[in-house]
């Protein structure tokens, strides 16, 4: 069965059962985005990443997060 398939489906649901079916789908989909990034995690794939942040930490070449937050050409 297609998604269009499903979507079709769905549409003949009472908004009840679409709420509960949209907030079951955000979990699986959820999941399944948890699952890929700790497979990431323990291959290594953020360790250069993670090296490189603590040495521009160690360096001091941050920026702390209120000045970010507050910088009035992000907002």
């Amino acid at each position: 069965m297609s998604a269009a398939e499903v979507m079709n489906l769905a549409k003949q649901l009472p908004e009840m059962e679409v709420l509960d079916l949209a907030r079951m789908l955000e979990a699986w989909t959820a999941a399944m985005v948890d699952q890929k990034f700790e497979a990431a995690v323990k291959s290594g794939a953020f360790d250069q990443m993670a090296a490189d942040a603590l040495h521009e930490l160690e360096a001091g070449n941050t920026i702390a997060l209120d000045e970010v937050l507050h910088d009035p050409r992000l907002s």
